[in-house]
């Protein structure tokens, strides 16, 4: 057999920045039948009944608790191939005092979002009724985006803007079983609490973060 002298190229791997950019924007109007389809997706997911959350209601009724001032709902999108980094946070807003218009309907990656909280009894015992809580739910990123960063993007974004809407701590649960959401919620401050509602599962894991540093 005779070998060629020319050396062979290999092509460098892609990296995850490479490989997938996207961008992060608060959810308006025209999100909204893919932020139901990635809520559905994200309860799909989950192989537990979440009716006890009023999760039926919360799609048909959605931004609702989410909705701002109090609220916002992120969708991670793929981004034009002019973006030129992950995670770049694009805002829309319009002038002209209606819905703003998407100017990018490129695939939605995911999703995450943040409604205040009350805790009603008996779960506030111990807890500073002055203290104002939010709760980070239905964070949810497509399969084939496992791993690129766009769940940890989502998760610094969402706790970016629980501070800029003036909230002092940030609750959510997870599954014990959903060990790679768990490890991510831990790497960026988030701690082991106890109960802040009723939940049935077993396996729940819930989660506290203090937005704000104690002076």
């Amino acid at each position: 057999m005779v070998q060629s002298s020319k050396p062979e190229t290999v092509a460098p791997p892609l990296t995850p920045a490479a490989a997938l950019r996207f961008t992060i924007s608060p959810a308006i109007r025209t999100d909204l039948p893919d932020v139901i389809n990635l809520f559905t997706l994200y309860a799909e997911s989950l192989n537990i009944d979440l009716s006890f959350q009023s999760f039926t209601e919360e799609l048909a009724g959605l931004p609702g608790k989410y909705a701002p001032p109090t609220g916002e709902i992120l969708v991670a999108r793929r981004a034009p191939a002019s973006t030129e980094l992950n995670g770049d946070r694009k805002s829309r807003s319009s002038d002209n005092g209606g819905d703003a218009i998407s100017d990018n309907l490129a695939e939605a990656l995911g999703c995450v979002a943040v409604r205040p909280i009350t805790f009603a009894p008996p779960f506030d015992a111990d807890h500073d009724l002055n203290t104002k809580k939010c709760e980070m739910k239905r964070l949810y990123t497509l399969p084939s985006t496992r791993g690129r960063g766009v769940g940890k993007e989502l998760i610094n974004e969402v706790v970016r803007v629980a501070v800029e809407l003036g909230y002092d701590e940030m609750y959510l649960d997870t599954l014990a079983s959903m060990k790679a959401a768990l490890a991510a919620y831990e790497k960026v401050g988030f701690v082991r609490t106890k109960a802040y509602y009723y939940n049935p599962n077993e396996d729940v894991v819930f989660l506290m973060k203090k937005l704000k540093k104690e002076e």
